[in-house]
């Protein structure tokens, strides 16, 4: 660790910054200092894993960050497991029990999307979600799953490469990986859902580049074929009553159906 740069961000730090997460200098680029945190378990955690318990769906257990010194070095080792098989990652500048600080990993994919949608560039729309969704299929190729895929935690760099920041998360040490590859991907398209809830062809538009870069024989396909199957119900029972229910089991429902007709047309 760089003397000066610990010096910086505890100086930095014991000022208030306001956030868990803030940008500093730092030989003359920018960087980001994430700060530990508890870990954030809630009781809808434990029924997530009781609902796993029982149903036998591995997908479903919870993957809560653990927090702390042990959060930030399972987002360090993923950090460097990732950039050694060539995905854009932020590099780590440093690793302290209290702190990790990364480099900047261009910009948020989200906002990039929202800019050309009212610049009225549709066509741009359609490109950077139909890169995001080869990233993912990619970033799933390198035999990892993320934990929390959506458009806010994947970024855009200036040459149109898609990378990925925010790995607090840890599924791979919780379910197989295509457990958890497939919960990425609910995680994705449900994104995608969730903040263009006008514009259903973008969820499409994902979900197609996904499964066009991994294959419809990818072996995370299975257990999300199967939890598709396994929410049927719950699907149906929920659809009469739409208008009563909230914005995101709403989105849910859509994202939902959208995927059950691809897996059973496919």
């Amino acid at each position: 660790m760089n003397e000066q740069l610990h010096a910086l961000v505890e100086h930095t730090m014991a000022q208030g910054v306001g956030a868990r997460v803030f940008a500093l200098r730092w030989k003359n680029r920018r960087i980001w200092i994430k700060q530990a945190v508890p870990a954030k378990q809630k009781g809808w955690h434990h029924l997530q894993r009781f609902l796993a318990n029982i149903t036998g769906i591995a997908l479903l257990r919870p993957t809560v960050s653990p927090g702390g010194k042990e959060g930030l070095e399972t987002e360090a080792n993923t950090l460097r497991k990732l950039s050694e098989q060539g995905i854009l990652v932020p590099d780590l500048v440093g690793v302290t029990e209290d702190w990790i600080a990364i480099g900047d990993n261009g910009g948020i994919l989200q906002t990039r999307i929202e800019e050309c949608i009212r610049a009225e560039n549709h066509d741009a729309v359609t490109k950077l979600i139909d890169e995001a969704g080869k990233g993912l299929a990619q970033l799933h190729h390198a035999g990892v799953a993320h934990g929390a895929p959506l458009l806010r935690n994947l970024t855009i760099r200036e040459d149109d490469k898609i990378g990925f920041i925010d790995f607090e998360e840890d599924p791979n040490a919780r379910m197989p990986i295509i457990d958890a590859q497939a919960r990425d991907i609910l995680l994705f398209v449900f994104s995608i859902q969730r903040e263009f809830k006008k514009r259903p062809e973008l969820l499409r538009a994902g979900w197609r580049a996904y499964v066009d870069q991994a294959g419809f024989d990818a072996p995370q396909l299975v257990p999300l074929r199967k939890i598709v199957k396994v929410l049927r119900p719950v699907y149906l029972m929920l659809r009469p009553f739409r208008r009563w229910l909230g914005t995101d089991a709403i989105n849910g429902l859509l994202a939902y159906r959208i995927l059950r007709k691809s897996l059973n047309h496919e």
